[in-house]
Formats: structure tokens, sequence, C-alpha cells
């Protein structure tokens, strides 16, 4: 299962290279305003919702009794 930290590094591995992704395509195509501020909002919400909404997964009681037996 995975750790908390590896799921943080994870959705920020993710989310950077989403952005990174977007801002290359922005760079390449010179889009017109509304065009750049689509492409901004592609570029930005998805990475948001990934941060804000992928939660570790909650503890199994089996998990919890292995721990306690510890």
């Amino acid at each position: 299962m995975l750790r908390g930290m590896e799921l943080q590094y994870i959705k920020m591995t993710v989310s950077g290279v989403w952005v990174l992704i977007a801002v290359v395509i922005a760079i390449v195509t010179h889009p017109a305003w509304p065009g750049l501020i689509a492409l901004a909002a592609v570029g930005v919400l998805p990475p948001l919702a990934l941060l804000l909404l992928w939660n570790e997964p909650t503890q199994t009681i089996s998990e919890s009794i292995h721990e306690a037996r510890r």
C-alpha cells in the first residue's frame, strides 16, 4: 500500500508534468486570448483537483490490528 509521502510525491509529479505539457502546448501553438484562457483552465484545474481530491486511502481494520500488535 502507498504511504503518505509516496502518494504526495506521485500527485506532485503528475501535476507538474500536466502543467508542463500545458505550458509547452501554449508556447508551440500561440493561441489567442480565448484559447489561452481555455488552455490555462485545462492546464490548472485537473492538477488542482488531483491535489485536493485524491486522498490517501483509509487504514483497513486488519492494518489497524497489525499496527496495534507491533
